[in-house]
Order: structure tokens, then C-alpha cells, then sequence
């Protein structure tokens, strides 16, 4: 099986591995996620099925708050589309 970050690229163009891990993504979305959206984007760079499971993943308002949320220009709307196709190709989501 294909590393997340793999799929990512080959599905989106976005190579998640630039992350600095800087957290500047992290946006406010209340009670919208279980974890926030750069220890998302950490987790699937760690290629860790946990990213497919969490609850942030799955979140409108974390989705539409994505547009433009990397400050180094990593499209994150367009990763989560595709670590949410992931899921559902691997049969994970909740």
C-alpha cells in the first residue's frame, strides 16, 4: 500500500512533505475536529492511518477554513479532499 504522502502527490500535485510543521494552519473551527489541522497534516506525513480516522478530517467548516490556511501555499482544501477519498478507498472512515 502507497504512504499517504505518496498518495497525495500522485492525486493532487501537493507534496505535504514541504510542512514545516509550523502549526500556522491550526485555524479556529470551535468544536469542529478532535485534532487540529496541522497535527492532521503531521499525522499523514508520518503516514499514520490515524489521519484517515479523525474527526477533523471530515469537518465542513475545517474543510472550507483550509482555503489558504499554509502559509508556504501547501493547498490544504485540496489534500483533505484527498486523504477523505483515501479513507473511503481504504473503507476507515467514521
Amino acid at each position: 500500500m502507497k504512504s499517504l504522502p505518496h498518495i497525495i502527490r500522485a492525486s493532487t500535485g501537493q507534496d505535504i512533505l514541504r510542512c514545516q510543521g509550523c502549526f500556522d494552519c491550526d485555524i479556529n473551527t470551535s468544536n469542529e475536529g478532535d485534532i487540529p489541522l496541522g497535527a492532521l497534516v503531521q499525522l499523514a506525513i508520518m503516514d499514520d492511518e490515524e489521519a484517515l480516522l479523525s474527526r477533523t478530517l471530515w469537518s465542513e467548516p475545517v474543510l472550507q477554513a483550509s482555503r489558504g490556511a499554509c502559509k508556504l501555499g501547501i493547498d490544504l482544501h485540496t489534500v483533505l479532499l484527498a486523504l477523505r477519498d483515501e479513507a473511503i478507498k481504504r473503507n476507515v472512515f467514521r
